[in-house]
């Protein structure tokens, strides 16, 4: 077993392939062209494909991840807007895809070879559509509106179509910017990472009344309360275990690590550490040993080791990408 890591090099116009091994080495072993900017990447692990967003033409590219780990192209979809964000549902029948700069998600079935089909749904006035993740158990999406300082709810029908839900809209604090999202794995939480105000807020999903509600529990600062007028918090993660949550900010180049309490899921800064110079995108392998972190300006990775007991990283080696890194990804082959 080895995982294989995917970087996207938006201005070289590039996927990069690297093995990465048990003791933390990597080495670069193919990189691939694409026919415009990349910027999101998403995996579907069972079916060993990867899905790539491209613009100026605006499309999302499939391609088969071989025995190898190497990416060859199957397929390309045109779609409205730039793609900013893709994820799926559950049973992995749908693909969506938010556009920032579109205001907009759209909603792609998936055929049996995972091979991404015509829209059938487009939500538009989304201000600052970004990203939108499915949560599983309840089988809602979270649509985060960066632009109106809002989260949006839907709930996916049996046919793949959007509708909102009871409680449609989440508020965040004025001129937050929610970005990002993250579910806690096996408790009824949700994390989210506003971008303009460096803050994380804490989501408890409950049912009253058999109506699900979501409410927001706590916020807290990126850096450990040492309050900023200046801010520009990225990506946010969560181990599989749920006992150690990760979040970037890019002006100050920083990852801070939190733990999670385990009686009320509520979120305790625990350190933070420099990092590459303006670390829009990371990763968490699937068995947390390892955290990757893309500097979209310095155009490096740093590739860290994960204590099992604290949570705290330690750095194991940096490397040189292409021009403009923005979004990494890992992947487990057997």
């Amino acid at each position: 077993m080895k995982y294989i890591v995917y970087i996207a090099n938006s201005e070289s116009k590039n996927i990069e392939v690297w093995n990465l091994y048990d003791d933390g080495y990597m080495n670069l072993v193919q990189t691939i062209d694409v026919d415009g900017q990349i910027q999101p990447i998403k995996i579907i692990k069972n079916k060993n494909l990867l899905y790539a967003g491209i613009s100026p033409n605006n499309k999302i590219v499939t391609y088969s991840i071989e025995r190898n780990g190497f990416l060859e192209k199957k397929n390309e979809l045109n779609i409205p807007g730039k793609a900013n964000y893709i994820s799926f549902d559950q049973k992995e029948e749908f693909l969506f895809c938010s556009s920032y700069h579109s205001n907009c998600i759209s909603v792609s079935p998936l055929n049996q070879n995972g091979i991404p089909q015509n829209p059938i749904q487009i939500i538009h006035n989304i201000e600052g559509c970004h990203a939108a993740k499915i949560n599983y158990k309840y089988n809602i999406l979270f649509v985060m509106s960066l632009k109106e300082d809002a989260i949006y709810l839907y709930h996916l029908t049996n046919f793949g179509i959007l509708k909102s839900t009871e409680q449609k809209i989440l508020y965040t604090q004025k001129e937050s910017g929610p970005r990002h999202l993250v579910f806690h794995p096996n408790q009824d939480f949700m994390y989210t990472i506003n971008e303009l105000n460096g803050t994380i807020d804490t989501w408890k999903i409950y049912k009253k009344n058999n109506i699900i509600k979501i409410k927001k529990i706590q916020n807290t600062n990126i850096l450990n309360n040492q309050f900023s007028g200046n801010y520009w918090s990225s990506d946010i993660h969560l181990t599989s275990c749920g006992r150690f949550l990760y979040a970037s900010d890019r002006f100050f180049n920083t990852i801070s690590l939190f733990h999670i309490n385990k009686h009320d899921n509520t979120i305790i800064f625990f350190k933070s550490y420099q990092t590459e110079e303006q670390p829009r995108s990371f990763h968490i392998n699937s068995n947390n040993t390892y955290l990757l972190v893309a500097g979209e300006k310095s155009n490096t990775f740093v590739i860290y080791s994960i204590s099992n007991t604290t949570g705290e990283l330690i750095k194991i080696n940096v490397y040189a990408t292409g021009q403009r890194p923005i979004w990494i990804l890992s992947h487990k082959l057997y």
